[in-house]
């Protein structure tokens, strides 16, 4: 989901660079973007309506299609979205309300789109929290009723999209207000005041989430008691300080869990409630201690370091190649043409950019998540004295990756990207059984990808670009 939100937001900002690149008219463009939408529910309602057939007469998987056209829907969603960029829409947007009324348009179809998604999948969600009341009553564990539609699509909307469009459009605004403020100082330069607005935005996020997220997200203390004392000696045996450990309540919907901040006095761990109900004491530790880990190996700031450098990475080798191409192609062109073919190799090289540099910074976070379990499996290997990965310790992490998969409806072969798939974690985890915790391949790759990160970061900054 992060990538096709990722890929429509970039879409919509470059609207203005697509716009008319297609003999489409407005209209034309419309029925593009109302279709990003509208084939969600129709073609997801019919699927719905064939699952819950399946699901009566007991058939294995009956909801499998339906799952699965909910992963490409947004993508059917992005191509919509580029078909109306590249039509004469976003012309009479522009003209209508300028650049912010484009971006609004085009994304908020994507965003549409997204949570029509949730829309269609309620009922079998529904069907599914029925049908398992009686094992959860059997088990113990709690169970929580089954929310309204709407209320299933808003929550839905706070707990997927959110955290994604957050951290995407603070920085964006602040970047265009620091960018209007430049144009109207001056002698200023515009795209440095741009560059410093978006800085200011991701540094505002670091400082604020902490503290805005448990209101955001309506979070809750976990209550004192033997887990929490637990999670506390946990940490500390982590040596990682934490102020504190948020329940996110989110109607037994997620299975999920995330740590946040900086700082130690601001710094929290957040456990959904479906993971806390649902899972064994033992995988819900492996979770804390993955989360730890990201604390412990300073995945948050080297997050940074990282984005930057693939940014700069790709930048270079988009670069020389957008020139190349230009030069090749202009060869016994008109001067019209030339425009044209500068016009169309300057978006192929922001696209190029943009794809290198988020293809480059999922594989590096990929490693960073590998890391993350390899911690967990190292912590609770040295809390029960074991010098090697402890098979228990293997056993609990990959059990908590299985759970929180089946939880969520996720399929263990289905890949992320930030993230990969569940069953590649879990056959990592799984080789390294039995190895010395101390000594393993994925500390010594992570932290050499952190040093060369950092290495182009800086070279980067003190060294000239030269002119193309």
């Amino acid at each position: 989901m992060q990538l096709a939100i990722i890929a429509q937001l970039s879409i919509a900002l470059l609207a203005g660079e697509l716009a008319g690149r297609l003999p489409l008219d407005r209209w034309w463009g419309l029925v593009a973007l109302l279709a990003a939408p509208t084939i969600v529910v129709v073609i997801g309602s019919w699927l719905c309506r064939r699952a819950l057939g399946g699901m009566d007469r007991m058939e294995a998987g009956a909801a499998d299609r339906l799952y699965a056209f909910a992963d490409r829907a947004r993508w059917i969603a992005t191509a919509c979205i580029l078909i109306a960029a590249l039509s004469e829409l976003p012309i009479v947007l522009r003209h209508a309300g300028g650049i912010p009324l484009v971006v609004v348009a085009l994304f908020g179809a994507g965003v549409a789109a997204s949570l029509a998604v949730s829309w269609i999948l309620w009922p079998i969600e529904r069907r599914a929290r029925e049908s398992s009341f009686m094992r959860a009553l059997d088990a113990g564990m709690g169970v929580h009723p089954m929310p309204s539609r709407a209320a299933y699509v808003f929550a839905q909307a706070r707990t997927g999209l959110l955290p994604v469009l957050v951290p995407l459009l603070v920085p964006l605004l602040l970047g265009e207000l620091g960018a209007q403020v430049g144009a109207h100082r001056e002698g200023a330069d515009p795209e440095a005041w741009r560059l410093g607005g978006m800085i200011a935005g991701a540094a505002l996020l670091f400082i604020l989430v902490p503290v805005l997220v448990p209101f955001i997200l309506g979070l809750r203390r976990l209550a004192p008691g033997p887990l929490r004392d637990e999670l506390e000696s946990l940490a500390g045996d982590a040596r990682v300080g934490i102020s504190e450990i948020w329940v996110w309540p989110t109607q037994g919907l997620v299975a999920n869990a995330a740590v946040m901040g900086l700082f130690p006095r601001l710094r929290c761990v957040m456990l959904s409630d479906a993971l806390l109900e649902c899972m064994p004491r033992e995988q819900v530790r492996a979770v804390m201690a993955h989360e730890l880990g990201h604390v412990a190996r300073r995945h948050l700031t080297w997050l940074v370091i990282v984005v930057l450098a693939c940014w700069v990475a790709a930048a270079e080798i988009a670069e020389p190649l957008a020139i190349a191409a230009f030069e090749e192609l202009s060869l016994g062109r008109r001067e019209a043409e030339i425009a044209e073919i500068a016009h169309w190799t300057a978006i192929a090289r922001e696209v190029g950019m943009m794809v290198g540099a988020l293809v480059l910074f999922g594989w590096i976070s990929r490693r960073f998540e590998r890391q993350a379990d390899t911690y967990a499996v190292q912590l609770l290997s040295a809390r029960a004295g074991r010098p090697d990965a402890a098979p228990e310790a293997v056993d609990a992490m990959v059990g908590a990756l299985g759970s929180i998969a089946f939880l969520n409806h996720v399929p263990k072969e289905r890949s992320s990207w930030r993230h990969g798939s569940i069953r590649w974690r879990q056959d990592y985890l799984r080789g390294i059984a039995g190895r010395p915790h101390d000594r393993l391949a994925i500390d010594r790759l992570v932290r050499a990808l952190c040093w060369i990160a950092l290495v182009i970061v800086v070279l980067s900054a003190v060294v000239p670009r030269s002119g193309g």
